[in-house]
């Protein structure tokens, strides 16, 4: 079947999907509704029943995804409710994983999943969905989806929707309209995914509705939407420069323990051959900052502190955290700063920052005014934040 000739044939093979595959599962979010608001799909599910439509998903998810929730909202189930449910897939194929600094042109308009750390959290805004104008000449009142940033007027007083049918000035009416839940996320990639001493890139996410207000800065996460372009501009002129940014389908938080570095069996036998030796201690000890004479204490400190220790519980129920921290107090020139980068670029999370690059967000986090926020405050993250369960380096 050619899905790409009409919608009517889109909206028929999702109904028909829904309604064989997914029955129990709209019912329960209906009956949750509107807490719950929200089909979640497995990417795979669609693949498993038409591998065309899977594709399609992919190379056209904007088409795709409103026919499906057009078919979506068309399902009748057992409930009293007037209903709007969001169709959100999940868990894309790897060809979809793309690094933010790889994102490029050919990804525009595909559905992408970006993995990284969460950076920059907005407050939650209401955003205009559909706008109620009134005219001015016949007072007819004209609706316009708004799905860009910059507000849509009417071009004319449209006759199919009772209006004069010319040309006039429109009022907005705010209180007739249409608002929906808006908020705005930055997310970087992670440290432990990149070349030591390279700069994490970051790209701008849109969350709307009931995906906002869940995100909070420092969660690693797995944005999965729409890569689109947004136009910049400069002293009011637009220019042909793009940003990226993505319009978010669904998020998959991640577990914050880790285990980025993997170990082959050709790995183990050389580790187990290597714990057997007698200056073992010495062997990790020299190898920290090779090129740093000296220094023996100190780096012994580092080394525990990589391993890191045994969490206790004591009997009166009392955590004792296994993480060691090192402090390192010195004269200057005492290659103080150089263990600290040795350290940054060696550890497979961790974070380095300097008193005096350090942002606003400072160490933990810090609401700010910034440009991300277009004046508003926005939750920015530190370093002691996104170097959770790794190394910061200070």
């Amino acid at each position: 079947m050619e899905y790409t000739l009409r919608d009517e044939a889109l909206i028929g093979w999702w109904e028909n999907f829904f309604l064989e595959y997914c029955k129990s599962d709209i019912e329960t979010v209906a009956l949750e509704y509107p807490q719950k608001r929200s089909l979640l799909v497995d990417y795979w599910k669609i693949d498993r029943v038409d591998h065309e439509m899977a594709d399609l998903l992919l190379s056209d998810p904007q088409r795709v995804i409103a026919n499906a929730e057009e078919a979506l909202n068309s399902i009748d189930v057992a409930v009293d409710k007037k209903m709007k449910l969001h169709f959100r897939v999940y868990n894309l194929p790897e060809t979809q994983h793309i690094a933010i600094r790889n994102l490029r042109a050919e990804h525009l308009g595909k559905l992408v999943a970006v993995e990284g750390l969460v950076k920059k959290v907005t407050e939650v805004r209401p955003k205009l969905k559909t706008a109620v104008f009134v005219c001015q000449r016949c007072g007819a009142r004209i609706k316009v989806e708004q799905d860009e940033d910059v507000l849509k007027e009417p071009l004319e007083c449209y006759e199919e929707q009772g209006g004069c049918g010319r040309t006039s000035t429109f009022k907005l009416y705010p209180s007739l309209s249409t608002f929906i839940d808006f908020q705005k996320i930055e997310i970087q990639e992670s440290p432990e995914g990149l070349r030591g001493g390279a700069q994490p890139e970051r790209i701008t996410a849109y969350l709307e509705d009931d995906l906002v207000g869940d995100i909070a800065p420092g969660d690693r996460v797995v944005i999965n939407g729409l890569l689109v372009a947004q136009q910049r501009k400069r002293g009011g002129q637009r220019l042909t420069s793009f940003d990226k940014v993505i319009k978010t389908i669904s998020i998959e938080k991640l577990e914050q323990a880790f285990e980025e570095v993997e170990i082959s069996e050709e790995d183990e036998k050389k580790i187990i051959e290597a714990s057997k030796l007698p200056d073992i201690y010495e062997r990790i000890r020299d190898s920290i900052a090779p090129t740093i004479y000296g220094l023996e204490t100190e780096k012994e400190a580092i080394v525990l502190q990589l391993f890191g220790g045994i969490p206790k519980v004591m009997p009166d129920g009392t955590r004792i955290r296994g993480d060691i921290h090192v402090l390192l107090v010195g004269d200057p020139g005492t290659a103080k700063s150089q263990l600290l980068s040795y350290v940054s670029k060696l550890a497979p999370r961790s974070i380095y920052a300097s008193g005096k690059a350090t942002s606003a967000a400072g160490l933990t986090a810090a609401a700010v005014r910034d440009e991300f926020g277009e004046g508003h405050w926005t939750l920015e993250a530190g370093a002691l934040v996104l170097a959770d369960m790794g190394v910061a380096c200070i």
